[in-house]
């Protein structure tokens, strides 16, 4: 069977993780959340250094083993662009390793391992084959409990947001063999470019149709530091700093029902 959908998850060198027990819960969730897609013409890459324990893998699911190492991380309050940087160039190489072998024609999302995705991404694509990509413009903020944001502009502001064929994705190979390590960190370690320069290629992404992807915050082993979810997305400072901007973004509240769990695979325990 024709891949359609290759799912790729680059998993943080070991030295970098506070509780490696706690990533390996969020990652098994994320992976079941991957594998309840409704057709099964897909793989999933995890891609890990060599000493990391990972959690059983299920079907078509495969590991890539990496000897990257621990990244010189630069202070994160008073150094973010550096902190950053960083962070994209460790991403972006694990991304690249694990890009290898994906065939031109098939789509390639990445995953960030404590993300959901929608059971019918494979779906949507596998009827779309020759498209471009897509944008998640729209998708969901939780942090485990009962309620969610629903979250427009998502691709910018959650890594798990894009799905690009292979072959728009570029080589990140220098005329001498090795990784182009900017193109790496701009279009693998980032998902802040990538809409942006497929569009001035020539072939812009469109908006996926429906809300693709669950963004968890509250993440402690998470690189972007995101916090509980009432405490990023309406912090009580915005009701007397920004008291319209604080009722609209009250009524971006959810719910989160049953078939929102059944769609994205949310577990009913924080891991």
């Amino acid at each position: 069977m024709t891949v359609s959908v290759a799912f790729v998850i680059p998993v943080r060198h070991p030295g970098s993780v506070r509780d490696w027990t706690v990533l390996q819960g969020y990652l098994r969730q994320t992976l079941a959340s991957v594998a309840a897609q409704t057709l099964g013409n897909w793989e999933c890459v995890v891609v890990a250094n060599a000493d990391a324990p990972l959690p059983d893998m299920p079907p078509n699911c495969r590991i890539v083993r990496v000897d990257l190492p621990l990244p010189d991380m630069p202070d994160r309050q008073t150094q973010l662009e550096a902190y950053y940087d960083a962070v994209r160039r460790d991403k972006g190489l694990r991304i690249h390793a694990g890009l290898a072998g994906i065939a031109d024609q098939t789509h390639v999302m990445v995953v960030d391992f404590d993300d959901f995705v929608h059971r019918r991404l494979v779906e949507h694509v596998e009827a779309h084959r020759d498209a471009a990509g897509w944008n998640i413009s729209r998708g969901y903020v939780w942090s485990g409990g009962s309620w969610c944001f629903a979250q427009s502009g998502f691709h910018y502001m959650c890594g798990t947001s894009h799905i690009v064929r292979r072959d728009l994705l570029g080589s990140f190979t220098t005329p001498e063999g090795g990784p182009d390590i900017a193109a790496v960190k701009r279009r693998l370690g980032s998902h802040i470019f990538i809409h942006e320069d497929l569009a001035a290629q020539g072939n812009p992404l469109q908006d996926l149709p429906f809300a693709g992807a669950v963004y968890r915050v509250g993440n402690p082993q998470s690189t972007s530091g995101s916090g509980q979810l009432a405490a990023m997305m309406t912090p009580p400072r915005d009701l007397l700093v920004h008291p319209r901007r604080f009722v609209r973004n009250m009524l971006k509240y959810r719910r989160v029902s049953p078939d929102m769990r059944r769609d994205f695979t949310l577990p009913d325990s924080p891991w």
